[in-house]
C-alpha cells in the first residue's frame, strides 16, 4: 500500500494559484508526496493554460517533487477539481484564495468556496 500523501492543485496561473502550488510542494517534500496540477480553462484560453502549466510543471521538477498534470476544459473549475479529487482518491485539494476569474466568482461564488463546500476530502484554501 502506497502511504504517499496525494495532493491536488487548482492552478491558473494567478498569483494565489502560484501560492498554492508551493505551499502543496511544503506538504509533499514533508510527506513524500505527489501533486497533480490541474489547469480548467475555458473556451479560447487553451494557450494561456498551457503556458500556466509548464511554469508549474517546471517549479515541480524544479523542486525534485513526483508531479503531474492536467490541462481540462471546461465552465466549472470547482466542480472540476472536486470530481477529480474523489475519482483520483486524493488526500488533498490546495488552491488559491482567488484565482483569475473574479467577474464570474462573484456570480458563482469563489471557487475555492464551492470546493471546500463540495469536495470529499481535506481542502487547504490559501489566502493573501
Amino acid at each position: 500500500m502506497n502511504d504517499r500523501i496525494r495532493i491536488l492543485v487548482g492552478y491558473d496561473g494567478s498569483m494565489q494559484s502560484k501560492k498554492a502550488l508551493k505551499e502543496a510542494i511544503t506538504i509533499a517534500k514533508n510527506f513524500s508526496g505527489f501533486i497533480k496540477v490541474v489547469n480548467v480553462y475555458e473556451r479560447g484560453k487553451k494557450k494561456e493554460a498551457e503556458a500556466a502549466i509548464l511554469v508549474a510543471e517546471q517549479n515541480l521538477e524544479q523542486e525534485k517533487v513526483a508531479h503531474d498534470s492536467l490541462l481540462a476544459f471546461g465552465s466549472n473549475p470547482a466542480k472540476t477539481l472536486v470530481i477529480m479529487a474523489k475519482h483520483g482518491n486524493f488526500d488533498l485539494i490546495v488552491v488559491g484564495c482567488r484565482g483569475l476569474g473574479r467577474k464570474v466568482s462573484i456570480l458563482l461564488g469563489s471557487v475555492s468556496k464551492q470546493v471546500v463546500s463540495n469536495a470529499y476530502c481535506n481542502v487547504l484554501v490559501i489566502k493573501k
